[in-house]
């Protein structure tokens, strides 16, 4: 049995190393510690209420979905000596004064889901220079995702050329709040023109009545990569002045917007439909555009004999 009177001197310094090292560690690394963000409080007052209710907010413990808790020393970076000595030779670093490219590298310790790690380098914003800060408010955003402002405005304030194509007779709503630009577009993603769903179906998405897959598939619409064609063969994405954003006039003679691919040589319409298909609508026989379920013509399901004759083609 070890003796209380010898125990005693190795107990008390065992205690005393505890107690200097557990301060030095306290005092010196506010990261190790969030509630030793209090110590940068001291200087910044205020400057966590402007974090109350969002991720960033300094606590003890994870909270609203976090897989961990936020520090002040999580993004601005700097010197331990910064509080402990004098603050003005041992600056943080503020990351909105940084480069871009630096910026997100400082983000990218906690954001660091897939298509934000794998795209990083290449995603068009990033080419462009536009920082994490140049979309979100870390401190004192009320917007969902802690942006500076609504998303379409945001998007806008950019995207100008864009802006006036919402404008136009025929749009999505993105103006009136009902469609948001991320509904279709990723903000970091490799593409010069980054859609969501890898550019594939992104249409489909909302309009899954039109998207398929049919046995007898439209060629135009049969790949719904607006890189390739398919919706926007015939719709302008944004807004038209044609009804159903259609990107060409569908209107008699001449029916441009299905004649741009099927006037052409070796597929012309006037062998097989005459005179009598001159100035009709092509979708008074062909309805169903996107696909069809029963012909491959896209004919109607209802077009049967009598519809021949309904359509004004042929007479008793």
């Amino acid at each position: 049995m070890i003796s209380y009177r010898l125990a005693l001197p190795f107990l008390t310094a065992i205690a005393l190393m505890g107690a200097v090292f557990g301060f030095s560690r306290g005092a010196s690394s506010a990261q190790d510690n969030p509630r030793a963000s209090t110590v940068c409080l001291d200087c910044h007052s205020g400057q966590d209420t402007t974090l109350a209710g969002t991720a960033h907010w300094p606590s003890t413990a994870p909270h609203d979905g976090a897989e961990a808790w936020a520090a002040c020393t999580d993004c601005h970076r700097g010197d331990h000596r910064h509080w402990e000595e004098d603050p003005t030779s041992y600056p943080m670093t503020n990351p909105s004064k940084v480069t871009a490219k630096a910026e997100a590298q400082i983000c990218a310790t906690c954001h660091q889901n897939s298509h934000q790690q794998n795209t990083l380098e290449k995603n068009v914003h990033a080419a462009s220079d536009v920082s994490c800060s140049g979309c979100h408010r870390v401190h004192g955003s009320r917007q969902a995702s802690l942006l500076k402002q609504a998303e379409s405005g945001l998007c806008l304030g950019c995207h100008s050329d864009v802006a006036g194509q919402f404008a136009r007779s025929y749009r999505h709503p993105v103006n009136d709040g009902i469609v948001k630009c991320s509904e279709c577009h990723m903000t970091l993603d490799r593409t010069s023109r980054p859609l969501s769903n890898n550019g594939t179906n992104v249409c489909g998405t909302c309009h899954a009545d039109l998207a398929g897959p049919f046995p007898y598939e439209h060629p135009a619409t049969l790949d719904y990569s607006t890189e390739e064609g398919g919706c926007l063969t015939c719709h302008d994405p944004h807004g038209s002045s044609l009804p159903r954003m259609f990107s060409q006039p569908y209107e008699p003679p001449h029916f441009q917007l299905c004649s741009q691919c099927h006037v052409v040589p070796g597929h012309n319409f006037n062998p097989m439909h005459g005179t009598a298909w001159a100035g009709k609508p092509c979708n008074d026989c062909h309805t169903d555009i996107h696909g069809s379920y029963v012909s491959q013509l896209f004919l109607s399901e209802s077009l049967k004999a009598q519809g021949c004759f309904n359509v004004g083609c042929h007479q008793f």
